[in-house]
């Protein structure tokens, strides 16, 4: 009796273990779905930004719209690269607008130069894409580390907290 009642609580714990185990996966790949996306808007944006040698307001507000929830998914390196990339799309969209109404003359030059200068560094920043993401994108190295008391949730590996990655 005794025996099948161990067994019996053994096999539950293993169900539990597994149960909690396929959740963190889940957890995982969810976080990893949704960071996902934001890189990839930014990818798609930055390359139209470099298809159309300009910032269409149409495709920035869908990028806004698409990394909106950054805050809550990275660090501030990637707040700060994406914020960057905002900056520089609306001074570069500012600076076109600009440009359309300035008859040709040195003021016009100086403004074909910053918008040369904007569009030089929009596009000089999709390669930068995969590693400014990549630390936040290797779910498979991430442990179940518990923070504290407040924080147990999963983090990679060598954070300190989930919120830190």
């Amino acid at each position: 009796m005794i025996t099948a009642t161990v067994i019996v609580a053994v096999v539950g714990a293993y169900i539990a273990f597994q149960q909690f185990w396929l959740a963190s996966e889940r957890l995982k790949l969810g976080l990893f779905e949704k960071r996902f996306s934001v890189f990839a808007a930014a990818r798609l944006f930055l390359s139209k930004v470099a298809q159309n040698a300009g910032v269409s307001t149409e495709d920035y507000w869908q990028y806004r719209g698409a990394v909106a929830e950054a805050t809550f998914l990275f660090d501030e390196d990637v707040i700060a690269f994406l914020d960057e990339i905002d900056s520089r799309a609306v001074h570069l969209w500012t600076v076109e607008e600009e440009m359309k109404g300035t008859p040709d003359g040195s003021n016009r030059e100086m403004l074909a130069r910053r918008v040369r200068e904007e569009l030089n560094w929009l596009t000089s920043q999709v390669p930068m894409l995969k590693p400014t993401f990549e630390p936040y994108m290797k779910f498979q190295e991430w442990h179940w580390i518990p923070c504290s008391t407040t924080c147990a949730t999963p983090a990679p590996h060598g954070s300190s907290c989930a919120a830190a990655r």
